[in-house]
């Protein structure tokens, strides 16, 4: 049989490529499986796709772990700089706008509206602020977070969202850096740091019966030391997996209806 893992569109096509073989390899020497490494076209087709049994593992945003739980066979949070949750940095040009009130009648350049680092903790921050969705220049949804950026830098956008694991700026401009590359760490800049949301996971589908469920849950996801949950943390950028209690992502359902 073959594992199909399924990453969300924010990843990027170039760094799925880059990681896939890597994962193949890995997964196929612990678990005996060949692997395919497929990107989602957005976070309708990610949602639909974990849900009706089109991947065995998902990489999935904390909304989507808040609206998929029940129906998935586990769900691991993925741990990174020890932490297992993140904030969003609403990032702008530095030096164009000074503070999140500023944001009235500009543009955004969000990643996607189910993407709670690039979209929705920003937006929740603005609406504490008295900045609506309706009080906002043209907004575009650009897929990634590298895209995102890229709007700013064509001046396509005047501010963006992007994740941060802490709320540093060491973190914004790590995270700059990463998505946006050193164009990006040097021309872009903080206005805000939002509050924490817990991190995005691994979710083991229904298209894994229970033993195969389990198998991959004890040889990979809670197995320090061997090679496919290395290879996996690399794919993820995270240091571990732990498995998320039930309901810590409910709250994030409020977001997604506008509170």
């Amino acid at each position: 049989m073959t594992l199909r893992l399924l990453l969300p569109p924010s990843v990027g096509e170039a760094r799925a490529r880059a990681r896939a073989e890597l994962l193949d390899q890995s997964l196929r020497a612990d678990l005996a499986e060949p692997v395919t490494v497929e990107v989602a076209r957005d976070y309708a087709d990610l949602a639909a796709r974990a849900a009706g049994h089109g991947a065995e593992l998902v990489w999935l945003p904390p909304t989507l772990c808040a609206q998929l739980e029940p129906t998935l066979r586990g769900l691991y949070k993925c741990v990174r700089h020890g932490r297992t949750t993140y904030r969003s940095a609403i990032v702008a040009r530095r030096g164009e706008l000074l503070r999140v009130a500023d944001l009235r009648g500009k543009r955004a350049a969000w990643v996607d509206r189910l993407s709670v680092g690039g979209h929705l903790l920003a937006l929740a921050a603005l609406r504490r602020v008295g900045v609506g969705e309706d009080d906002l220049g043209a907004q575009t949804f650009e897929g990634s977070y590298p895209d995102a950026l890229a709007a700013l830098v064509e001046a396509r956008a005047d501010f963006t969202a992007l994740t941060v694991r802490d709320d540093s700026p060491g973190a914004t401009r790590d995270s700059l850096a990463t998505y946006g590359g050193r164009t990006a760490a040097e021309k872009f800049s903080a206005l805000h740091i939002t509050e924490e949301s817990p991190n995005d996971a691994i979710g083991l589908t229904r298209a894994l019966d229970r033993k195969r469920a389990e198998r991959l849950s004890t040889r990979v996801l809670e197995r320090d030391g061997s090679r496919a949950r290395a290879a996996l943390c690399l794919a993820l950028d995270a240091e571990g997996f732990i498995r998320a209690q039930p309901g810590e992502y409910e709250p994030l359902r409020g977001m997604l209806q506008g509170r």
